[in-house]
């Protein structure tokens, strides 16, 4: 079996730490509030990032519900709860395959950004809930995918694979969001691609917003808000540079 990337905290210097802080206080053009901004729109390059990603962390695909078992047994995946704070499962994840049972499991950096990024949404909008409509796939499920979802990846190529594979990606339902709720979603989505945690794409076709999570994604919370007043713009661009090199390069615990 290939190697596995265990979840680790890298160091991030406090002034990325602070440029996120700002840019998520201060928010982005109204241009980007109205709609699907040109930083979260799909591409081959992108696709073919997220599978970089995923072999430079030697991040094993998953061929049937027995991988899947067998890493969440040795920890390499974990289980996602149902319900969590500013967040939920979408009941018919898996709708129409047989093993759908496995399909609610992640990496763990995956259920970190849920535990963050949902509690950032249920701060901002009186304790709601986004939708989680996918996490983890099988080969199998996302055959399934393809011949029903236009945007489901092929997989012809190693660098056109879906990234849903390795269990490092999810995708969040913009079905029921408000246009408030939609501004606020492209806003952090933009801000926390830019600082090199996530690789992110707004789905027209499905009304989805796709993300893939880095491994080593994000500091501790509270230091993001804690340092927002501290930050310039001029320092948010100088270290947004900076992570989005550093992006999947950390020292690995494998």
């Amino acid at each position: 079996m290939p190697k596995q990337v265990l979840p680790g905290r890298s160091p991030m210097s406090a002034g990325v730490v602070a440029a996120l802080g700002l840019a998520l206080a201060l928010g982005v053009p109204a241009s980007l509030r109205a709609q699907r901004p040109p930083e979260l729109r799909g591409s081959l390059d992108k696709l073919a990032e997220q599978n970089r990603i995923a072999d430079e962390n030697d991040l094993t695909r998953m061929d049937g519900p027995a991988v899947i078992r067998r890493l969440v047994k040795s920890g390499y995946l974990v289980s996602i709860p149902r319900r969590g704070r500013g967040y939920y499962i979408d009941r018919k994840l898996g709708r129409g395959y047989a093993r759908r049972d496995v399909l609610c499991y992640a990496r763990p950096w995956v259920r970190k950004f849920l535990q963050r990024e949902g509690g950032h949404y249920a701060d901002e909008f009186d304790g709601a809930r986004f939708k989680v409509s996918s996490l983890v796939r099988t080969e199998g499920y996302q055959e399934l995918l393809r011949s029903r979802n236009p945007n489901a990846a092929r997989g012809d190529q190693d660098d056109t694979r879906s990234p849903h594979l390795t269990g490092s990606a999810l995708d969040i339902s913009k079905k029921g969001m408000s246009p408030r709720r939609l501004a606020w979603m492209r806003e952090h989505l933009v801000t926390l691609q830019a600082i090199g945690w996530i690789i992110a794409t707004e789905e027209m076709a499905t009304n989805t917003f796709h993300v893939f999570v880095q491994p080593d994604f994000g500091p501790p919370a509270e230091s993001v808000w804690e340092a927002a007043p501290a930050a310039g713009k001029g320092s948010a661009a100088r270290h947004s540079k900076a992570a989005r090199t550093r992006a999947g390069r950390s020292k690995r615990v494998r």
